[in-house]
Parts: structure tokens; C-alpha cells; sequence
């Protein structure tokens, strides 16, 4: 099955090649992105065990699912911690604009959460946060190869395809009409993901 829904934010992709590009040419900044993109994989593994383990029942797919986004925020820390040599924590000097990488999930969990409920919303905010992911991603390596690093997304890349089209399934399999509900939530992350770059351009020196 094909993703119905395509995730269209072209007016920001400049911007943000602009500061991958800025990023990757400092190792010190470099290693700060990265854990960046650690914990925001962290907060996605958590809000995912948090809300869905409430009733005590829990799926393979959806225990897949947060195993797969925990390894994704290893994967960011190994490579954070890695190229700044040092073990790194998730506060102060160690990310870049935590509080708003905060805000960023945290906001549209809870926009999301008011208008669905239950499997609902934990699959709306998981399809919401695969679509950018996969979007950003993608960019996110062609930047890394013409910088010459040799970071590899390939892996990461599949395993959020993959959720892609589970949260896709499992929503059509609900009844939901994507078409109109996914519209307006991708309104608002884009919103909030403009605020988060926002904040990002201005954390480099």
C-alpha cells in the first residue's frame, strides 16, 4: 500500500538544507544536531509507551514500533557521542533549542490529542511525525554525503517507511477519512516544525 497523503512542505527546504549545510561543516554543532535528533527519537519512543501501555494491553506492532524509534535515538546518541568524544546528556549546551524540540512534540501531541482519542490519536501523532520525519531525513542525507560524512540513514529510513504505511493501515482499517483529518494535523506541524527550525537557525553561532 501506498502512502495516500503527501507531505508537501517545499517552502521551508531551502532553509533547512541552508542549516544542515552550516551544521555538518562544524563538528561542534554537528554533534549537538545529533544528540538533538536523539532526543526528540526519545520523546517519540516514550510518548508511544506512555500512552499506549495505560490499559495494559500491548500489541507486537506497536512494541516493534517503540523498540524501533529507542534504537533510532541510540543510533543519534552513538553518533553525538561519538564525534564529540565525551558521553553527553539531553540538557543545556549538549542539544540545540531544547526547549522548543521540546515544545515541537509536545504541542502537537496534545493538539492531536484533543480532537482524537485512544489508538486514534497514537496513530494520527505517530503518521504526523513519520511524514516530516521521512521528509526531513531524506534531506537530511543527501546533505550528510555532500559534506562527505559517513553517516548512513539507509536502515532508519526503511524502518519509518514501514510505519508509514502500518499507522496508514490501521487508520483506514478504523474508518478514519485521511484525507481531511491528516490535512489539517499536517497544517499544524508544519507550524510547529517552522518554529523548531526557527529556533535551530538561531542556536548556530
Amino acid at each position: 500500500m501506498g502512502i495516500i497523503f503527501s507531505f508537501p512542505p517545499a517552502t521551508c527546504e531551502p532553509r533547512l538544507r541552508a542549516f544542515l549545510a552550516r551544521v555538518c561543516a562544524s563538528s561542534d554543532l554537528h554533534w549537538r544536531f545529533l544528540n538533538t535528533l536523539s532526543l526528540l527519537e526519545h520523546i517519540g519512543a516514550r510518548k508511544i509507551m506512555a500512552t499506549q501501555t495505560e490499559g495494559g494491553e500491548l500489541c507486537g506492532d506497536t512494541l516493534r514500533h517503540i523498540a524501533e524509534e529507542a534504537r533510532h535515538a541510540w543510533f543519534f546518541k552513538r553518533q553525538a557521542e561519538a564525534a564529540a568524544g565525551q558521553a553527553l546528556s539531553y540538557d543545556g549546551a549538549s542539544i540545540m533549542a531544547g526547549p522548543q524540540a521540546r515544545a515541537y512534540m509536545a504541542r502537537l501531541d496534545g493538539t492531536i490529542a484533543r480532537s482524537s482519542h485512544g489508538a486514534r490519536a497514537y496513530l494520527y501523532m505517530s503518521l504526523v511525525i513519520e511524514l516530516r520525519a521521512v521528509w526531513f531525513y531524506r534531506i537530511y542525507q543527501d546533505v550528510l554525503t555532500a559534506s562527505g560524512k559517513t553517516i548512513k540513514l539507509g536502515g532508519l529510513l526503511a524502518e519509518e517507511d514501514r510505519h508509514l504505511e502500518e499507522m496508514q493501515g490501521q487508520l483506514g482499517a478504523l474508518g478514519e477519512d485521511l484525507a481531511v483529518r491528516l490535512a489539517d494535523f499536517t497544517a499544524y506541524e508544519e507550524i510547529r516544525f517552522q518554529a523548531l527550525l526557527s529556533a535551530l537557525e538561531r542556536s548556530c553561532p
